[in-house]
């Protein structure tokens, strides 16, 4: 049996907790991986990003970039599973969020995946 989902879902009719696929499992895993403050975990300082440290700040072609390198070695550190990740920004910040899209492959089965993540930026 795989990881159960979160939130917690009920299968139709068996009373057991659906699990998540492997997709799902790694786009939950990207979400909390680039949610995470560096230093918010206390006994693991070093996991997460230190994506914060773009906050108040003017999002120019060099600070997109910085955001982007940021997010590709921490996915390539805390997430094994996947590889080739690109990281792009649909659209320009507004009401002070900027939307920040991931794409990746699986490396076991080549599939595609994504997530998405809005950063505060204000």
């Amino acid at each position: 049996m795989g990881a159960m989902m979160y939130p917690c879902h009920l299968k139709s009719g068996l009373g057991r907790f659906q699990s998540m696929t492997e997709l799902e499992e790694i786009a939950q895993s990207v979400r909390m991986i680039l949610l995470t403050r560096r230093g918010e975990r206390p006994y693991r300082p070093n996991f997460g990003t230190r994506l914060d440290q773009f906050a108040f700040e003017n999002l120019d072609t060099t600070i997109r970039n910085r955001i982007r390198q940021e997010v590709v070695a921490c996915l390539q550190t805390w997430e094994p599973r996947i590889w080739m990740i690109e990281v792009s920004f649909p659209s320009a910040p507004q009401d002070g969020q900027l939307i920040v899209q991931v794409e990746y492959q699986l490396r076991t089965s080549g599939i595609k995946g994504n997530s998405q993540i809005e950063l505060s930026i204000t």
